[in-house]
């Protein structure tokens, strides 16, 4: 039977990076107004996050230093800050399953209630608005005549002769058609408008074109960007050996290696949240050398002493998931993900020297038996970032070589890497 190697700790982390997203928040107090229930207008500074989520509250200060007001969407009815544009309502949600595995089998629509701030995309004559729901789910809305109105839209699932399909019921496609019926060069658009942000911007966006008629503030949508670079550092790893025989492994005295390693990254920002959450590839070589020794003693007139010599270099593919966060001029980040490598040299060497009496015979062989080609790891990081260069300590678990259950091997590496930002 094959090892396989457990990735939970990756779980772990990204509930840390989630603690650390909630922990590590610095204020950012960017010039805006609100507008209270009132219809007061208030002019000062908002605390903007640059929210993934709507907000359901702000800090707003009339000057820098002030002791913040917390708003929300109880006590003001409009803000804007950040070049976005939020607006109070209670609100109709649309609260069916969404897991693929738990989807209703009824297309019919299920509504709940409530009560938010939403981001306004586009502002006019017609005007659409955006939710994202705290558990992640989208909503979007156009005004009504007794409120804001929800577009509707529903996943289900329909068997047919047995097996389940997925359909989408788009009655907000109905919806717009009556919304924006006084323009008929986008009627083709309003039978393939997906439910997503881009989507229904782009087709508010052709309907104010075709009609002439005054757009007074569009959201832009916002894009995720790349960087890319080179790294380089220091691998330092160790080799652990367990499991039933194979003294040798199990009970060998092996030494660290100590190698060079680099590669080359590349990140991707994603929108949102100010940029603080990314999701970084690596290419990287890396490389390490162990010796062994053990000494099996059975008698003065019988014993072995036993020589193991295991080397890898692996191009390795990364995936990591990053998190980051300002401190002064520097950011802090912590990362974590899977890496998969890939073996480009090996030598898996052992060597018996064994005496019996009178009798001296060396035996060489293999020191693992079909050793495994590919290696899995989990990955946990943490290092700071300085204008383009960033120092990072890390650690590497990997399955190793062995692909027995009767021999586990475990890789630990521990790599000191210095960045550079293209």
């Amino acid at each position: 039977m094959k090892e396989t190697i457990s990735f939970r700790k990756i779980g772990l982390l990204v509930l840390s990076l989630l603690i650390f997203q909630s922990s590590f928040s610095q204020e950012n107090y960017l010039p805006g107004y609100v507008i209270k229930t009132d219809a007061d207008t208030l002019s000062g500074f908002i605390d903007y996050r640059n929210w993934e989520k709507n907000p359901d509250k702000i800090n707003f200060v009339t000057q820098l230093g002030e002791n913040p007001s917390v708003f929300t969407f109880h006590d003001i009815s409009e803000f804007k800050v950040g070049g976005e544009i939020y607006v109070s309502g209670i609100v109709d949600i649309e609260v069916s399953p969404i897991q693929i595995e738990h989807l209703s089998e009824s297309a019919q629509i299920q509504l709940g209630r409530d009560t938010t701030f939403l981001q306004t995309l586009v502002k006019g004559p017609k005007s659409l608005y955006y939710y994202r729901h705290p558990l992640g789910r989208d909503y979007f809305y156009i005004d009504g005549e007794s409120g804001y109105e929800l577009l509707l839209y529903k996943k289900y699932e329909k068997k047919n002769d047995g097996n389940p399909k997925i359909i989408e019921s788009k009655k907000y496609a109905g919806q717009l058609t009556l919304y924006l019926n006084d323009c008929e060069s986008i009627r083709d658009r309003l039978t393939r408008v997906s439910y997503k942000k881009k989507s229904l911007s782009d087709l508010f966006q052709a309907y104010y074109k075709c009609t002439g008629s005054e757009l007074t503030f569009e959201k832009e949508i916002e894009k995720g960007h790349t960087e890319w670079g080179i790294f380089t550092g220091v691998d330092y790893t160790s080799v652990d050996f367990q499991g039933n025989g194979f003294l040798y492994l199990t009970q060998g005295n092996f030494n660290t290696s100590i190698y060079p390693t680099a590669g080359l990254f590349l990140n991707f920002v994603l929108p949102r949240n100010q940029g603080k959450l990314s999701v970084q590839s690596e290419l990287q070589f890396s490389s390490y050398s162990v010796e062994g020794t053990y000494d099996e003693y059975i008698s003065e007139n019988q014993y072995s002493s036993f020589e193991s010599k295991i080397s890898n270099s692996y191009l390795k593919l990364n995936i990591l998931l990053k998190y980051k966060f300002p401190v002064g001029s520097s950011f802090l980040f912590v990362n974590g993900g899977a890496s998969n490598g890939f073996v480009v040299s090996q030598t898996n060497l052992r060597r018996e020297d064994k005496t019996f009496y009178q009798d001296h015979k060396i035996n060489e062989g293999p020191a693992i038996e079909d050793p495994r080609k590919y290696e899995q790891s989990f990955i946990l990081g943490a290092g700071v970032m300085k204008n383009r260069f960033s120092f990072e300590g890390r650690f590497e678990r990997g399955n190793g070589m062995s692909k027995w259950v009767s021999l586990g091997h475990l890789a630990n590496r521990y790599y000191f890497l210095i960045g550079y930002r293209l």
